[in-house]
């Protein structure tokens, strides 16, 4: 039994130096740049150690983009009502104003695109599933619905970090809530 705990705490050890490192990797160089060889010198380990607990980088990368989704997924929310959805924008934007470096870089860095359009497939996903008939449409308008949110609220947010996040937070949230639910005459004068 003592053995048997030894044991866990090493892989443990080891799979925490793994990810420690990648995320690390991630955040200095575009994907296509890392290399198990590197990975395993950083995280002081050898190949084969690497390939006991995964058979690639990508299911290494497959890993870290579940664990990001599901904390995304972790939030209980509500399609309900619009207030619903001004919330929702507003939990959205401070919780990606906070967010590691990690996140932002999987998130605004070209290399890393399909890795985020992953992580948000499957959040946008999930809410489909467990808000199905929330907007009291038909499945296919509600997946527009929820692909013009997801993609919105991403696309806003790498434009805020292009500009150097130099709008303020709380003004991005604003601005982010009327493009997203009113669109752009929300905020563009009309001619009159």
């Amino acid at each position: 039994m003592e053995q048997r705990k030894k044991e866990d705490l090493r892989v443990k050890k080891t799979k925490d130096a793994i990810h420690r490192t990648f995320k690390t990797m991630i955040c200095e160089m575009d994907y296509d740049q890392i290399t198990i060889k590197e990975l395993t010198a950083r995280a002081q380990i050898n190949r084969k150690t690497f390939y006991l607990h995964y058979n690639s980088l990508e299911d290494l990368l497959a890993e870290l983009q579940d664990e990001i989704a599901d904390h995304f997924i972790s939030r209980k929310v509500s399609y309900s009502n619009m207030k619903d959805i001004w919330e929702l924008i507003r939990v959205f934007f401070e919780q990606a104003a906070n967010m590691p470096l990690l996140h932002e870089k999987l998130m605004c860095n070209g290399s890393y695109q399909m890795v985020w359009e992953r992580i948000n497939k499957k959040i946008m996903d999930h809410r489909k599933e467990t808000n199905r008939g929330a907007f009291g449409l038909d499945e296919y308008s509600e997946n527009m619905v929820f692909a013009f949110y997801g993609a919105n609220s991403t696309l806003l947010y790498r434009q805020w970090v292009a500009d150097g996040k130099k709008l303020p937070l709380e003004d991005l949230i604003d601005i982010a809530t009327k493009l997203i639910c009113s669109g752009m005459s929300s905020v563009v004068k009309q001619e009159g």
